[in-house]
């Protein structure tokens, strides 16, 4: 079955954790213990359709890291008005890469309604999946066994991230967290390389990694329903995030992100209304409609440019289901 990977996946700036904007770093230095203290970087992409040709959001994260806890806070806002929040926890002890502590990632509808919510705490083995429709919703729980390599949301790119560094092998096998047919820990192949990408050909040859998950002898009925989701980083800039194309969440439309570079290209024109106020999915109350001058304050879809790209290059064919 299918997958999520949330923006974000989305996004998804993880592997701002393990590396400093704008530098290049000793693979060793990466693993060295963090220091004392309060760290913060922020991080911004852009969100298309698959075919890179309309703008549909962006998203923003904040990665904190306080002594050896690291937090990462992440909002995805659509032009459409819908919304989705992450928040991780994750810690560095021992000198490793960081491991996932807790994991939380909710989605809203234009109208603050929650969609969905998937919770995992790995300390307990506590996750659950919850899924809401017309003010209803089911909740899955599962008390699961976490290996010391799962990670779920936009922290699977830190140990991606981490293997580019070092250079060591041509693929990753990890673990994730995801609400795939309610909570469950998948395995995760990424086949690890050196490419262009379409999307950003000023940045010339990047680090590329396709993964996808792994189930056994069942992957020879399964791949053609399991897209593969093509993650990009930077080795000029100790291999940060750029970009990639994903799924949104599980059974979910399919995003295209590009992280924003104001020093190349000003961003395109991005104005929305303010985030109407969250509802509660008991709540009887009808929605509110969102009002004319708040659909006026929206951008024409005609007036925001794509993404720089070559229109004969792979890279912007949407993954095979």
């Amino acid at each position: 079955m299918l997958k999520k990977r949330g923006l974000v996946v989305a996004a998804i700036v993880a592997a701002a954790l393990l590396s400093g904007p704008g530098t290049r770093t000793d693979p060793a230095a990466a693993l060295a213990p963090p220091k004392a203290g309060t760290l913060a970087q922020n991080s911004d992409l852009l969100i298309y359709d698959p075919t890179g040709s309309k703008l549909l959001g962006r998203a923003h994260y904040t990665i904190t890291q306080h002594d050896d806890v690291v937090t990462i806070e992440g909002r995805n806002e659509f032009i459409d008005g819908e919304r989705d929040i992450e928040h991780d926890t994750l810690t560095t002890t021992g000198g490793d890469i960081p491991r996932l502590l807790s994991y939380e990632h909710s989605y809203f509808d234009a109208h603050g309604a929650a969609q969905r919510v998937s919770t995992a705490d790995t300390a307990t083995g506590k996750t659950s999946c919850a899924k809401y429709e017309d003010g209803k919703g089911t909740i899955q729980t599962a008390v699961l066994q976490f290996p010391p390599d799962t990670y779920a949301g936009a922290s699977v790119l830190v140990p991606i991230a981490d293997r580019l560094r070092r250079g060591e092998a041509t693929d990753l096998d990890i673990h994730v967290f995801d609400c795939a047919m309610g909570p469950r820990i998948l395995n995760l192949h990424a086949d690890l390389a050196r490419s262009s990408w379409s999307f950003r050909p000023h940045d010339g040859e990047l680090a590329k990694a396709e993964a996808h998950p792994v189930f056994g002898w069942f992957n020879v009925f399964l791949k053609p329903f399991v897209p593969t989701i093509r993650l990009w980083f930077d080795p000029l800039r100790d291999f940060a995030f750029v970009g990639g194309m994903l799924s949104r969440y599980y059974r979910g439309p399919e995003i295209l992100l590009v992280s924003m570079a104001p020093s190349l290209k000003p961003a395109p024109e991005f104005e929305r209304p303010e985030a109407p106020s969250f509802r509660a999915p008991h709540d009887s109350a009808p929605p509110a409609q969102p009002s004319t001058a708040a659909a006026a304050a929206s951008p024409p879809s005609d007036a925001i440019s794509a993404p720089e790209r070559v229109d004969s290059a792979p890279a912007a064919t949407p993954p095979a289901r």
